[in-house]
């Protein structure tokens, strides 16, 4: 990929990966920084096939930015990546999208993962399977426990019917 190619590919993904970077690393500015940074650069040095499109390209750069993940996640012992928030001194008059975020926050990592490739980045269940690299056939299921989780935690914290 020449340099012109990188820049236009660069500022047509970068603002979407950072996005899905910080709601699956809670918002550590610069952690989502040094693994955005990273991905690119791997992606740089990948001996990616000739005329790959951009969509490949994409698909590559979260595959690589996922892994990142998973390894920056293992570094730390599978420690808890939710500090617990004092929500019991939250104000009555609490910030719906701030409630949301948080509630999202607390899925396991695999959920968070599949809900943000499903319906924030509108990838496909075949596209998610390669992504997270589980079988295409699971990715149904997979995801409907994670919206039912999620649904759960909302209703829980009074949202819904």
């Amino acid at each position: 990929m020449d340099e012109e190619g990188f820049c236009a590919f660069h500022e047509q993904t970068a603002r979407k990966l950072r996005s899905y970077l910080r709601s699956v690393l809670r918002d550590d500015v610069t952690l989502v920084d040094d693994i955005l940074q990273e991905s690119y650069f791997r992606l740089l040095k990948a001996d990616l096939p000739i005329g790959m499109d951009a969509t490949g390209r994409q698909k590559y750069l979260y595959r690589i930015a996922i892994n990142l993940v998973h390894d920056h996640r293992r570094s730390r012992q599978m420690a808890p990546l939710i500090a617990e928030r004092e929500s019991a001194t939250r104000e009555s008059s609490f910030d719906e999208a701030r409630d949301v975020k948080e509630i999202f926050g607390r899925l396991k990592p695999r959920e968070r993962d599949l809900l943000w490739l499903a319906y924030v980045e509108c990838f496909s269940h075949s596209e998610i399977a390669g992504l997270l690299q589980v079988n295409t056939v699971s990715i149904r299921s997979m995801l409907a426990r994670a919206r039912t989780n999620f649904a759960g935690m909302l209703k829980r914290r009074g949202y819904g019917g």
